[in-house]
């Protein structure tokens, strides 16, 4: 894929960032933490990612929360800006009736996400190696459907936040798969667990 066709993926990518901790008190409860601890939106919180577009070398992308009024934050990438709501239900996208994660935390919830996909909670006990360090205890979220047909696999982890992102769009064109691939290398989020894992 030429890489004027994998911007816009790119960019996809790049708005689901914007993640060991607590653990279910049983394998078949809700998770026992609250959304904010899973993507700490706090003013000043920093994110960088390792992204791997399939190019010979990966590309350091950066996310940051701007700004927070009430229980609304702003966080700015490198392609622009997204607000999100915060609640003790989730944390949603304010643009569009689209959640990152919505309770109830427990494994086969699902709700409306972006791009008229659907969210699904697939673990609430991931484990994943990342530049960062070795998180567990995480929650996995996989979005699938909506127009273009995109998967989307997210990792957030308590007091973290999200700490990898797995998107995989078919190309109708060549019938072929594109994959973009984002770990975490590094963060900065304050009132949270140490910053290093």
């Amino acid at each position: 894929m030429t890489s004027w066709m994998r911007a816009p993926f790119l960019v996809a990518c790049l708005m689901v960032l914007g993640c060991g901790a607590s653990k279910p008190t049983t394998p078949d409860s809700p998770l026992v933490i609250a959304p904010i601890d899973l993507y700490p939106l706090r003013p000043g919180n920093a994110w960088s990612y390792d992204v791997n577009t399939g190019e010979p070398s990966s590309t350091l992308a950066v996310t940051r929360v701007a700004t927070v009024q009430g229980s609304i934050a702003t966080v700015r990438t490198g392609q622009g800006s997204l607000k999100y709501a915060i609640s003790e239900e989730g944390i949603r996208v304010v643009s569009e009736d689209a959640w990152l994660f919505r309770a109830p935390l427990e494994e086969g919830a699902s709700w409306p996400a972006r791009g008229g996909r659907t969210g699904h909670l697939v673990s609430t006990e991931a484990s994943i190696e990342t530049p960062a360090g070795r998180f567990s205890g995480c929650l996995e979220v996989v979005e699938t459907g909506g127009k273009l047909e995109l998967e989307v696999r997210t990792v957030y982890c308590p007091f973290v936040g999200p700490v990898a992102v797995d998107s995989t769009m078919r190309s109708n064109v060549s019938d072929r798969s594109v994959s973009v691939h984002a770990r975490l290398r590094g963060y900065d989020v304050s009132g949270g667990a140490s910053l290093t894992p």
